[in-house]
């Protein structure tokens, strides 16, 4: 079931079809229980095998934008206090959290400009020692807000996606 879904999501990207969207992913999810953090991972391996296809930024931001939509649908259940159920804040909450917003390139956890500072702390977290992987994902992203963002400057808008990156990142 779950495969059958993902393989629609990639399949639907690719060939610019609509799906039904987040909201049939929200239905998958809370009939097989999965949380924000499960969502996560299986964002990550549909964007892995999207990247895979060379689909273009627009596809990639379509999917990322699709897997945010159905983010804020879910409860963390990882983090709920067995007890009270409460649920805490943790770092692993706040990376579903801080996800573009096309077309505005918004933060959807504190809307600042994305990628915030927090994202930017996850990023180079989440992608580790993949240097080629995460300009990838950053220039798609650069790719994709250019043309949403016409009238931004083209070299602040490339500052903001790859100028903070640390210096020795790239050597």
């Amino acid at each position: 079931m779950v495969g059958a879904l993902l393989n629609d999501i990639i399949t639907c990207v690719l060939t610019d079809d609509t799906w039904p969207g987040p909201l049939v992913l929200v239905s998958l999810c809370r009939t097989l229980h999965i949380d924000r953090t499960g969502l996560d991972v299986l964002a990550h391996h549909v964007l892995s095998a999207l990247i895979a296809q060379h689909p273009g930024p627009e596809a990639l931001v379509r999917a990322g934008a699709t897997f945010a939509a159905a983010t804020r649908h879910l409860p963390d259940m990882g983090n709920t206090h067995p007890r009270r159920g409460n649920h805490r804040t943790t770092p692993e909450t706040l990376i579903s959290a801080h996800l573009p917003m096309p077309p505005t390139w918004t933060c959807s956890g504190c809307a600042h400009h994305w990628p915030c500072a927090t994202k930017q702390s996850q990023l180079l977290v989440e992608f580790g020692g993949a240097r080629a992987a995460l300009g990838i994902y950053l220039g798609a992203c650069l790719s994709a807000a250019l043309f949403d963002l016409p009238h931004v400057d083209r070299q602040e808008l490339q500052h903001r996606f790859l100028g903070w990156l640390p210096r020795n990142y790239w050597g």
